[in-house]
């Protein structure tokens, strides 16, 4: 690209602008104040097109919330965003970021790939993205650049995800237990116990389903109603509370998800013996810090499970983060090369428009006075598509006075 051509590209994206606040530097109370539901966006979508602003969309998720948009400076979508929400613009300002230009374009393509995620690599925020997007459409609140960078975005996290180990490997502690779970040998005979049936449980006995159908599970709550429902929507066993000092001796493996202010799993639930398992998954620890004393048990807690299989998950992908921003490189490339193009295109429209009046000026002048060297309508059309053509092929090859030479162009066709 020239230099010519850059300060074209520039010129545009000097004009498209980020402002947000996410989880970095602001807590999920104050990153509330400034959520957005799809209802709200429709009354800020028609405050932008009151301000004249053509381009603009919001992402807002639990841990940020983005405003996108064409606009003169960052500030006009900070007042939006502002107006529209319950926050106010000095917490926004002292924990929000903003960002314009190249840095705002390399920013929406980390998004979009997963590395401005909390975890690493994580691609729901891709979705949301895309429904942030669709709504913005719906208001007709999307343009044509900004829609063509979109694109871009979303091949580049495309390609990412298939052509890179970004998000392989486990990220949630609940799946981490499972593939824990995995590597033990002859993990189907063993007899599982869950112990709470709250958010934690129900995904637990989801996952041991899916990935353990053989392995016999079943599953107590404090409150055996719920157990009991939690058991018959994902067909396992069921045991009362009260007999949970049988129920853990007669285990192999108890995973406990309670999440109580002390210890439920108490060192007399816990007969001699064993071998056992103890996967506490519970914040702060559930199972008593005595019964890790006992001969042939094994507690594993939260913390150990990060660290042994999540930390490595973590470390794999950051070992893929140069290949994605090489992708993303390419892709950005590519929109800066469409945007070009897509700046010329204007112009060779307006040029190809001019040269048909002036061609049917002509024509009347020649025909005023009776010229029998008239040409036809179709000789007219193809001598302006030749003269674009060329120009268009001009612009591309000789990079010396292109822009020059068309900006000289469109001034001297607007004299009147």
């Amino acid at each position: 690209m020239s230099l010519e051509e850059f300060h074209i590209s520039k010129q545009v994206l000097d004009r498209f602008c980020i402002a947000g606040i996410n989880y970095h530097k602001a807590d999920a109370a104050t990153r509330g104040l400034f959520s957005i539901t799809n209802e709200t966006f429709v009354k800020l979508g028609e405050s932008a097109k009151a301000a004249g602003l053509k381009s603009v969309f919001v992402v807002s998720t639990c841990n940020r919330t983005e405003i996108y948009g064409f606009a003169e400076s960052v500030m006009q979508l900070v007042e939006l965003l502002v107006q529209h929400t319950n926050g106010d613009k000095a917490a926004f300002y002292e924990c929000g970021y903003f960002k314009n230009g190249e840095e705002a374009l390399q920013h929406l393509f980390n998004v979009a790939a997963g590395l401005d995620s909390q975890i690493l690599g994580d691609y729901e925020i891709l979705g949301q993205l895309k429904r942030a997007v669709e709504t913005a459409r719906n208001e007709q609140l999307i343009g044509p650049v900004m829609d063509r960078m979109l694109n871009f975005a979303f091949q580049a996290s495309k390609r990412i995800k298939t052509e890179t180990n970004l998000s392989d490997g486990t990220v949630s502690v609940s799946f981490a237990a499972i593939e824990l779970l995995q590597n033990i040998k002859e993990i189907e005979r063993k007899k599982v116990l869950i112990i709470g049936a709250g958010k934690f449980g129900v995904n637990v006995c989801k996952n041991l389903n899916t990935y353990l159908p053989q392995t016999p599970v079943t599953i107590m709550n404090r409150t055996d109603e719920v157990a009991r429902q939690t058991a018959t929507a994902h067909n396992i066993g069921f045991i009362p509370y009260s007999d949970k000092t049988a129920a853990i001796k007669n285990a192999d493996i108890v995973i406990v998800c309670t999440n109580a202010n002390e210890p439920t799993v108490m060192p007399e639930h816990v007969a001699a013996g064993g071998p056992q398992l103890f996967l506490d998954l519970s914040v702060p620890v559930n199972v008593h810090p005595a019964i890790r004393q006992k001969e042939q048990i094994t507690v594993i807690d939260v913390d150990e499970i990060s660290n042994t299989i999540l930390d490595k998950t973590l470390a794999k992908r950051k070992a893929e983060v140069p290949k994605a921003q090489a992708i993303i490189a390419h892709f950005r490339i590519e929109f800066l090369n469409w945007l070009r193009d897509h700046h010329y295109s204007l112009h060779l429209k307006t040029w190809k428009n001019k040269l048909r009046e002036i061609d049917l000026m002509q024509t009347s002048v020649c025909e005023f006075y009776k010229d029998k060297e008239l040409i036809s309508e179709t000789e007219r059309v193809m001598r302006a598509q030749k003269a674009v053509k060329q120009l268009a092929v001009n612009l591309k090859v000789r990079h010396d006075k292109g822009c020059q030479f068309i900006s000289s162009i469109n001034d001297y066709l607007q004299i009147p």
